[in-house]
């Protein structure tokens, strides 16, 4: 009898313990990190979100002069559908790689259960996250870094982009391990796409739960000063993080984890996401002072610095707006006549924000109303020392706003006291105003045509920014234009007839005698118009 001794081979190690999976773990998002950030989708979002702003700096019409706040706004807008669509898209086809190769079955003999899996493809998103806060961080570092830049960078409005990158990311996974289907992804970006829509639509933003959007816009479409605009940025931040675990968790759930993870996330995610949402309606108590601070008593709050016989004065972090404001002024002076000007209090410029007018729904004001608010600011730049104050806005940069500028600072000097709006300059002035700021520079001259392609029976110097603009009525400003072309032989005759020219009741008829234009007859809607005295 003989026996046979069977030896049993060594069993092959696997890393089942934790400490194993967890290596396993981590290798595998770092190489789905790696094949997500190849991935030509990525490359071309963010070629995509950095085309326009290259496109600004070589062909020279970046705004030199960016507002920080609003221009994070904007980069989150533009960040939740390039960023965070290409994430989703990316993320989603990851997740159904194995099915859309058709080896789901061969998954089994893998190391990593499939909760462990689709954890790794959750962190394999952090890095798309770091490429978002790269590709935010060039532009915005680059114009916080201009000497025209105003505000400041708020570090959680910094990082939204990033964190809007994860959430989506995140959808992605959970549509993955949800709905077995390429289809899906393209559809939600289309739905983001909507959110972004709504986000911008004025009716939604003056609603009481804008803030359940994923981009949390303040209610004025211009710039405002700092501590006005209602933008609770990091508990915002916090609330798309809360939704982003809360996906996670869904994502480890539908992946059989282990309960106390998900129960875990599902904790975590709902302080996050419930803490910070509720949070961001909660209105700031001391908004409504400061607001009315700044609107009505801006001298008590802002900074003035002169510039050789001129006063600029401007809100907190706004102070690189000055050399393109006496930019303006130092061109218009130089086309008036220094010894046929009228006499006057000191000339001063002084920063307004109308805070109860403008919001997404455009101007809710009415010309009686504007009339009370210019008529009080008067009384308020007499009190602080700079009487008959020219205004100027919180947005600069652009050829509109230098000559919106430009008019004010005309009229100042044509009538020894600052514009009081709300009704039409007519008359003889009003073409001296407009023939003034065409002269002044070439920016305002391109800014005044500009202004003139988009206004309808009169030239509008304003823009949505200002309730105080000055008007020129078309019949006005035809005459004003043609001598524009007539540099040489106009300038002689303008400081002979200044005093004339400048007299509030020199019919437009004089004006074309003088420097032989001519006047379109009076319709019988230029009758109707209610002139400034």
């Amino acid at each position: 009898m003989s026996a046979t001794m069977t030896v049993a081979a060594p069993a092959r190690p696997t890393p089942s313990s934790t400490q194993g999976r967890r290596r396993a773990l981590l290798a595998l998002a770092r190489f789905e990190s790696i094949r997500m950030l190849r991935h030509p989708l990525t490359i071309a979002a963010a070629l995509l979100f950095l085309g326009p702003w290259l496109w600004g700096w070589l062909s020279g019409s970046v705004n030199q002069y960016p507002v920080l706040p609003d221009e994070l706004i904007t980069i989150q807008l533009l960040a939740l559908p390039i960023l965070g669509g290409s994430a989703l898209i990316v993320a989603n086809l990851v997740t159904l790689r194995a099915h859309r190769h058709k080896v789901d079955a061969s998954y089994d003999v893998l190391v990593l259960p499939p909760a462990w899996r689709v954890g790794g493809f959750l962190l394999a998103l952090l890095p798309l996250a770091g490429l978002s806060l790269l590709l935010v961080g060039v532009p915005v570092g680059v114009s916080a870094a201009l000497p025209g830049a105003a505000g400041s960078v708020d570090i959680a409005t910094l990082l939204t982009p990033s964190a809007l990158t994860l959430l989506l990311g995140a959808v992605g996974v959970l549509a993955g391990v949800l709905i077995r289907s390429v289809l899906i992804a393209p559809l939600v970006v289309l739905l983001v796409l909507a959110l972004e829509f709504l986000v911008i639509t004025p009716l939604i933003i003056e609603t009481s739960w804008r803030f359940l959007l994923p981009v949390y816009v303040s209610e004025f479409t211009v710039p405002v000063p700092a501590g006005v605009s209602d933008r609770p940025a990091a508990r915002h931040l916090a609330y798309l993080t809360g939704i982003t675990v809360l996906l996670a968790a869904a994502v480890l759930a539908r992946a059989n984890a282990r309960r106390q993870v998900v129960a875990a996330g599902l904790v975590v995610g709902l302080v996050l996401a419930v803490g910070g949402g509720l949070t961001q309606s909660r209105p700031d108590p001391g908004l409504a002072a400061a607001r009315a601070t700044v609107e009505d008593r801006p001298a008590s709050i802002q900074s003035c610095e002169i510039r050789g016989d001129v006063t600029y004065c401007y809100f907190q972090g706004f102070g690189g707006f000055v050399p393109g404001w006496d930019a303006v002024v130092t061109s218009v002076r130089a086309v008036v006549p220094a010894s046929a000007a009228k006499s006057g209090p000191p000339l001063a410029v002084r920063q307004r924000a109308s805070l109860d007018a403008i919001t997404a729904a455009g101007w809710g004001g009415s010309i009686a109303e504007d009339q009370r608010v210019v008529a009080g600011w008067k009384v308020e730049d007499a009190a602080a020392g700079t009487p008959e104050a020219v205004r100027v806005d919180t947005s600069w940069g652009d050829d509109r706003a230098a000559a919106a500028l430009a008019a004010e600072v005309a009229y100042r000097l044509m009538a020894a006291k600052a514009y009081d709006g709300g009704n039409f300059l007519c008359g003889a002035p009003a073409a001296l105003l407009v023939w003034l700021v065409g002269r002044a520079s070439p920016t305002t001259l391109a800014g005044m045509r500009s202004l003139d392609e988009t206004s309808f029976g009169a030239l509008s110097f304003s823009d949505i920014s200002s309730r105080y603009g000055i008007l020129v009525p078309d019949r006005v400003v035809a005459p004003a234009l043609e001598l524009l072309q007539r540099p040489d032989e106009v300038a002689p005759l303008v400081e002979r007839h200044w005093a004339e020219l400048t007299a509030p009741d020199t019919p437009l008829e004089r004006f074309g005698a003088i420097f032989g234009v001519p006047i379109r007859p009076l319709a019988p809607n230029d009758e109707a118009l209610p002139c400034v005295p």
